[in-house]
């Protein structure tokens, strides 16, 4: 038997089982229907930057009309007043608490609030001060600056750090050469006044 007739004769074998198997009906599958869903709203997002959300608050807060600008009065600036001076709603805590205006940078706000002791001014502290005090960011700044606060005990006793490690060098100083017999400190003349004489 040829390749070729082995061929056909297997072809003819399958044709004959193909016949033979009975034929299954597929049973149509039910389409599911999906509830109803109503259109979903697209919302645009807007990101701004810093610089961005101040501006659109500045704009916000202009008068909306050129007659509106036109009948606005010129107020006189107050003396000694300039643009770190302290605002006017926190008079009232000005015995308790120090404030000082920090650098808006990530060093000087680290070494203030991490070394000297302050913390940021803002809403949480003080709750009842009015919003126009407060910036986006729910803390008080004013253009590159930032202001903190710490309790006024503390304020004091950091404020006299520098004086005390400055008279402890002076007294180092003074005292450094005492019983060194290296050192030389020359004796007064005799008949003249009888002054300390400071050898450095």
């Amino acid at each position: 038997m040829s390749p070729l007739d082995f061929i056909k004769s297997k072809n003819e074998k399958v044709e004959e089982l193909v016949k033979e198997t009975p034929k299954v009906k597929a049973e149509p599958v039910a389409e599911k229907k999906n509830p109803v869903q109503p259109e979903k709203q697209v919302q645009n997002i807007q990101i701004h930057s810093e610089i961005d959300s101040m501006l659109l608050d500045r704009l916000r807060s202009q008068p909306q009309t050129l007659d509106e600008i036109d009948v606005e009065v010129v107020s006189k600036p107050k003396e000694g007043v300039h643009k770190l001076t302290l605002p006017s709603e926190l008079e009232p805590y000005t015995k308790k608490y120090a404030f000082c205006w920090i650098f808006k940078r990530k060093q000087s706000i680290d070494e203030a609030c991490d070394q000297l002791h302050y913390k940021l001014t803002n809403r949480l502290y003080f709750p009842e001060l009015p919003d126009h005090v407060f910036s986006a960011r729910g803390i008080i700044e004013r253009g590159d600056n930032v202001l903190a606060f710490r309790p006024m005990h503390i304020d004091i006793e950091m404020r006299k750090a520098p004086g005390l490690e400055s008279t402890q060098r002076i007294k180092s100083r003074q005292s450094a050469h005492e019983g060194d017999p290296n050192f030389y400190i020359p004796k007064p003349e005799e008949g003249a006044e009888e002054k300390k004489i400071v050898g450095v």
